[in-house]
């Protein structure tokens, strides 16, 4: 490896990844929780992160004497002089040609931070000491112009670097282009991070991707929920309905992938039933599931609420009968874990997962006894009418599930992995 982490003590971490709180997304709070977890054992963290529009509300409470942040804005001006596009389309009116099209398609890969923050994250790591200052880089994408920046800032430095891949760049099933696109975004992800020293990854799925692609070391560090995410809420609240099982789904609704068209079709399949169960969505950001609803006829057991920061939606998780995970009903769903999974065993109430029965997600929450994964609508009706008479049993809450099985999944657990890849590489 290039250089060494230093002794076999505190690290000086520099941490390349844009999403960070507060204003990553809710899928990168994950990147909070890891520099944290580095921060409490000791280690000088750093991190140089993105100014994405306003504060998400995620991970907002980062305070710590070991962790120090600085976030770039992103500049989304072209050059002077140049021609301004959006989406490869002309501002002017007058539609680009087809190679123009495809040279700025190009520009932006692998993602909008590419042109402008790459090159500043890069400066700003030298302006803060460079070598002198760190001991290793870690970035952690998507997006994936945080490992650009990392290859880069490796190379002026002589630091070793590890790579996370919280969604595989190269062989990813969910990134869909033009061919001639993807084979170029492809050879991109192979070209930066060959020069990595080592890799994490989410899943075993990925993390054996990873290993096929480089040859190299990579450790599996899946997402794990925080006990501090809970805390005030560890005692059994009043249900969000007494009298209809509340399933809650929080989070984004992939259209046709990522689809609660099998939940729908089962609450149809209950007759007079279906008006015992009560479906609540937060957040449909395209208005895919009126589609839906109509589709299946279920608009008096099913709601649409409004997106509701984390801090509340856990709040209404612990008071919900049951969480909704919508899967991809496909092959390429098996190796990918969505991170609400976790959330929800860390709410420790059960869990409903569509799509196919394979699968890590699918394996979890089987092997743990959390819920049922199927995309089967008469298995899902089947357990809706076991929960209903749970319900029912239990004076109008399901019971919550055992903490021991949750524990094991916390973030934690997960991180260690990555202590002991640190820790093992010091002075390698």
């Amino acid at each position: 490896m290039r250089g060494t982490y230093g002794a076999m003590g505190p690290q000086r971490i520099l941490f390349i990844t844009p999403n960070f709180p507060p204003f990553a997304q809710a899928g990168a709070a994950r990147t909070g929780a890891l520099a944290l977890h580095w921060a409490r054992q000791g280690h000088k963290v750093t991190v140089i992160g993105a100014r994405i529009g306003t504060a998400s509300g995620i991970h907002t409470e980062l305070e710590h004497p070991n962790l120090a942040s600085v976030m770039l804005p992103i500049d989304k001006s072209e050059p002077q002089g140049s021609q301004s596009h959006v989406d490869g389309k002309s501002t002017t009116g007058r539609k680009p040609g087809k190679l123009k099209r495809w040279l700025w398609l190009a520009r932006q890969m692998p993602d909008r931070f590419r042109a402008h923050w790459v090159p500043r994250a890069v400066q700003e790591a030298i302006e803060l000491g460079g070598g002198d200052a760190f001991d290793l880089i870690y970035s952690s994408g998507p997006p994936h112009s945080a490992h650009i920046a990392a290859r880069q800032i490796a190379a002026a430095t002589g630091l070793p670097w590890i790579c996370e891949q919280r969604d595989l760049w190269v062989d990813n099933p969910y990134i869909e282009r033009h061919p001639f696109l993807t084979r170029y975004y492809e050879w991109q992800g192979r070209r930066v991070q060959r020069d990595a020293d080592a890799f994490v990854a989410v899943t075993t799925g990925a993390r054996d991707t990873l290993a096929g692609q480089t040859g190299k070391e990579v450790v599996l560090a899946r997402n794990g929920w925080v006990e501090s995410d809970f805390a005030g809420l560890e005692a059994a609240p009043a249900p969000l309905d007494a009298d209809r099982l509340t399933i809650v789904h929080a989070g984004l609704i992939y259209a046709e992938r990522r689809d609660p068209k099998a939940l729908f079709e089962a609450i149809a399949m209950l007759g007079e039933d279906r008006h015992k169960v009560r479906a609540i969505f937060y957040h449909d950001e395209y208005g895919f599931l009126d589609q839906r609803i109509r589709e299946y006829g279920v608009e008096d057991s099913v709601e649409v609420h409004d997106f509701l920061p984390r801090s509340e939606i856990l709040a209404v998780e612990r008071a919900a009968d049951v969480l909704l995970m919508c899967r991809w009903p496909d092959p390429a769903e098996d190796d990918v874990i969505p991170g609400k999974l976790f959330e929800y065993i860390g709410a420790r109430r059960p869990i409903l997962a569509t799509g196919l029965e394979s699968g890590e997600a699918a394996k979890i929450v089987g092997e743990g006894d959390f819920g049922l994964a199927t995309q089967d609508a008469g298995k899902i009706a089947d357990q809706l009418g076991t929960w209903i008479a749970s319900k029912k049993a239990g004076g109008g809450r399901i019971p919550d599930l055992p903490k021991d099985a949750a524990m094991k999944f916390t973030r934690n657990e997960a991180f260690a992995a990555i202590d002991d890849l640190v820790e093992s590489s010091a002075g390698a």
